[in-house]
């Protein structure tokens, strides 16, 4: 079978042109289409991201004004640092006159007293009493307490080079004693430890 076309050919080019036409008009709405949904797509992340950037930005915020609040520690441990220091430096080589003549007065044992104790920064602590001398004691007690007493000072921190520099027996208001006399260096404060 053959077909014949009576139709001039502009007629035909035409009618073939109009068919091109539909088609590039169908690819240009599927183009169209296409790139319709790239773009809703694209903007759809974007509003995502853009969320998701709020989101973090408000977190920095938080943290940033939680930073803000904790700053003030910051700052007041350093100046409590910088008081450390100079209370330090202030303290170093200083006697601690209260606490060592706290110190000595606990250690003593009973049996002796202390009638004078002086302090000096440069001589240090020097002691001078009596101790209880009963000879009718079995056994005989003798300077025992004056050495239980040296012992307990030599263990002070705050004391070192403890000396017997006297020890004699005499009377005191008709009673038998020991009168003796110790002598010390004391030690300055450590600041270390007292401002910890």
């Amino acid at each position: 079978m053959m077909r014949i076309n009576l139709l001039p050919r502009e007629i035909l080019e035409q009618r073939r042109a109009e068919k091109r036409v539909g088609w590039v008009a169908a690819g240009a709405l599927a183009v169209a289409v296409v790139l319709g949904a790239v773009w809703l797509y694209g903007d759809f992340r974007l509003n995502e991201k853009q969320n998701e950037l709020a989101a973090i930005e408000q977190q920095i915020q938080a943290i940033q004004a939680q930073a803000d609040q904790l700053a003030v520690f910051e700052m007041r441990a350093s100046e409590l640092e910088e008081r450390r220091q100079i209370a330090r430096s202030a303290l170093a080589g200083r006697l601690d006159t209260a606490r060592l003549l706290e110190e000595v007065s606990l250690v003593l044992p009973t049996d002796l007293w202390v009638e004078t104790m002086l302090l000096d920064e440069t001589a240090g602590l020097s002691i001078a009493g009596y101790a209880v001398d009963s000879t009718e004691d079995a056994p005989y007690v003798g300077h025992k307490a004056i050495a239980k007493g040296l012992v307990r000072l030599a263990d002070l921190d705050t004391l070192s080079d403890v000396w017997l520099t006297n020890s004699t027996k005499t009377l005191f208001k008709e009673q038998a004693v020991i009168q003796f006399s110790i002598t010390a260096k004391a030690s300055p404060v450590n600041p270390e430890g007292d401002l910890q």
